[in-house]
């Protein structure tokens, strides 16, 4: 009995759109309905979280057989993809804190100008009132005949008077925020600073790892082995990732898909592939030294951390290191289809994550004891292999 069942109904902005039509056109009835749906929505929503959990548990307890220096290699590269995320943070976070500077400096320059505009009106005007001091102008005042002159008089100095305050308190105002300005820029080059510091020790235990990774490949592959071993390797790696797909077949059932896009099935030979670069492998070719070995994909090469996109909608089932393809990602895009990425530098998405078309879901690596990086790709139906040429867009 399948334990992973996901919004048997239209998903939620479907149903909002639903209830926005509803206000429009029959508020009576919506008034009715709208808590039925609600509760509706919010109980699917609750079964599909639950359902996440006991896939993810599921995944927990996924064991593969290995050896004490791939277990050791798993280590390090899963360290080397998580140390790496975090690098990626963190340079955004310098970048974004370096734009946020120069945009307070900015408003710090501008101030500034705003200021020297408002001192210079303040010491006009109070040329213009010790000019008009000498003159004495209570007796300009007291020596008019006409009361209507007087009055208009009164009115002109008490004028004169709130102009002077007023652009005595723009100024104090402008002052105190070139006051806030600098001081945030003060608290930001701080931030900015320790972001740095976090991203030079990131470096740093990144080339560690990177160091051990490249020490535990030395060894792994310094082994001796007759071809008859490594076959017998190779076809114990293809064996887990066929238990894996079959864990996940039997964990979850049909994914709906979003809204106003297309069906899986319906986009075949429409799909982009997850990045652009020369196709070293092909479905079906010859895997390695041995005509009994097929690839089940493509083999893609790129550079290192090249962002690696969605070839459709779907939700991520697996996201782990896993032998023979490091760390690998798989999405569920419903009936059955699966789309696997592997061999990453990192992964940028966690099990029970929605994406869509084209976001990045990773970034291109050499994990899984690869010497170059490149990006393994297929595409499953119901834990059958499908040849990728067929269903996505080589060329363009």
């Amino acid at each position: 009995m399948p334990i992973f069942r996901i919004f048997r109904t239209a998903p939620l902005h479907l149903c909002a759109t639903a209830l926005l039509a509803g206000l429009l056109w029959a508020p009576s009835l919506v008034a009715q309905e709208t808590p039925t749906d609600s509760r509706e929505a919010r109980s699917e929503l609750k079964q599909t979280e639950a359902e996440i959990a006991r896939l993810r548990n599921m995944l927990k307890g996924f064991e593969q057989e290995m050896s004490g220096l791939e277990s050791e290699l798993k280590r390090s590269e899963s360290e080397i993809g998580r140390l790496k995320r975090e690098s990626d943070e963190l340079e955004r976070k310098i970048l974004d804190g370096e734009t946020r500077v120069r945009d307070l400096r900015g408003q710090a320059a501008q101030l500034q100008i705003a200021l020297t505009a408002q001192q210079n009106q303040i010491a006009r005007q109070a040329k213009a009132a010790y000019m008009a001091g000498e003159q004495d102008y209570l007796k300009l005042i007291l020596n008019q005949d006409d009361p209507a002159r007087m009055a208009r008089l009164m009115r002109y100095y008490q004028y004169l008077a709130r102009a002077r305050m007023g652009e005595v308190n723009r100024y104090n105002e402008t002052l105190e925020q070139i006051r806030q300005a600098s001081t945030q820029i003060v608290e930001q080059q701080v931030r900015l600073e320790h972001s740095r510091e976090d991203l030079a020790a990131n470096g740093s235990r990144l080339q560690t790892q990177q160091s051990a990774r490249t020490g535990l490949l030395a060894s792994l592959q310094g082994k001796s082995r007759t071809q008859s071993e490594k076959l017998a390797s190779a076809q114990a790696e293809r064996a887990g990732l066929e238990k894996l797909i079959k864990s996940i077949d039997e964990a979850i059932t049909s994914i709906p898909t979003p809204a106003g896009s297309l069906a899986f099935a319906k986009a075949k030979g429409k799909l982009p592939l997850p990045l652009k670069g020369p196709i070293q492998a092909r479905y079906g070719s010859q895997r390695g030294g041995d005509a009994r070995l097929k690839w089940d994909g493509l083999m893609i090469g790129a550079a290192q951390g090249s962002a690696v996109h969605a070839i459709h909608g779907g939700r991520v089932v697996f996201a782990d290191w896993l032998r023979g393809s490091g760390l690998l990602l798989i999405l569920d895009h419903g009936s059955g289809y699966l789309s696997l990425y592997g061999h990453n530098q990192s992964l940028l998405k966690e099990v029970g994550t929605w994406v869509q078309p084209g976001e990045p879901v990773s970034t291109v690596g050499a994990s899984g004891g690869l010497n170059a990086s490149a990006l393994y790709f297929a595409i499953r139906h119901q834990g059958r292999a499908l040849d990728p040429a067929a269903w996505c867009m080589l060329s363009g």
